[in-house]
């Protein structure tokens, strides 16, 4: 049990590092929460800051955040598969919700990246074809986020044994359904107000028009 635990408060120590928040907040005075989307990411530090080198130093620093959490818990806890995995959890869940920024954080995408790189890099395939897929057939960045955390679950789940015999933390078929299941879970509670905008505005529910034919 120690070890679960201790594995967890690696991977949220890592996680929960506000990366935006420090450099937006370091090089231009302006507090990413109440700036922009108030997303603590890569993208919003990007739009905020108007700096490209931010941006993408944030986002890389995010997903070492996410590499990191579970390399360094290997390290630790001897290669204990289990406690690399709930570190790397843990490690989106401090991303997405900081302690030091009261609990403010981004949508975990970056910093699951990084986790998928060092326990399965093929995740991030799948992933990535589902968000272009999404992306080409509703032209919104947040659609595809949406779209390829919900079906990543959905289209690994009956090849598991497949994706378990390509993954570099060897445990069991349940228990990485449920890594995967839970990092995508994190990702979608936080693109729940872009889920609300993309209903409202027909992209992902469309309404019938009052009066149209049966």
């Amino acid at each position: 049990m120690m070890r679960y635990l201790g594995g967890f408060l690696v991977g949220y120590l890592f996680g929960s590092i506000p990366t935006a928040f420090i450099f937006v907040k370091g090089f231009k005075n302006i507090d990413i929460r109440r700036a922009g989307s108030g997303n603590v990411g890569a993208l919003n530090a990007y739009e905020v800051s108007g700096s490209a080198l931010i941006g993408i130093s944030v986002l890389l620093i995010d997903i070492l955040k996410g590499a990191l959490s579970v390399k360094v818990s290997q390290v630790l806890f001897g290669g204990d598969e289990v406690v690399s995995l709930i570190s790397g959890i843990s490690a989106v869940l401090g991303h997405n919700f900081s302690v030091w920024i009261s609990f403010y954080g981004g949508r975990g995408l970056a910093t699951s990246l990084g986790v998928f790189a060092v326990v399965n890099p093929y995740l991030i395939l799948v992933w990535c074809a589902l968000w272009v897929i999404a992306y080409a057939k509703l032209q919104d960045v947040h659609a595809g986020n949406i779209w390829a955390t919900i079906f990543t679950p959905v289209i690994i789940a009956p090849v598991l044994g497949f994706f378990s015999s390509l993954s570099y933390v060897k445990v069991n078929e349940r228990t990485l359904f449920v890594f995967i299941f839970l990092i995508s879970m994190l990702i979608f509670i936080k693109h729940f107000k872009p889920l609300l905008r993309l209903i409202n505005e027909g992209k992902i529910l469309k309404n019938k028009s009052k009066g149209s034919d049966a």
